[in-house]
């Protein structure tokens, strides 16, 4: 009789553990493809940002705020 109550016991504790692993697993992956989401478009503002800085420091650059040094330095600091 004892060893039957150990054995139910043993079983939720078993059916229990399963639980929360399927639980972590399943976060991880719902985790993972919004973090894999949010990478595509952080990339795509990252390209528009970098675009538009270098337009701004074409814009610097023709208006003689800086000189082709600077706007090179500046570029190659944005671009690398």
């Amino acid at each position: 009789m004892i060893s039957w109550i150990i054995y139910t016991i043993v079983g939720l504790i078993l059916f229990f553990v399963l639980y929360l692993a399927i639980l972590g697993i399943n976060r991880g992956v719902r985790a993972k493809n919004t973090n894999k989401s949010n990478n595509t478009e952080s990339k795509l503002i990252t390209k528009k940002n970098i675009s538009n800085e270098l337009k701004k420091l074409k814009k610097l650059y023709d208006e003689g705020v800086i000189n082709k040094k600077e706007f090179n330095n500046a570029k190659k600091k944005l671009l690398g």
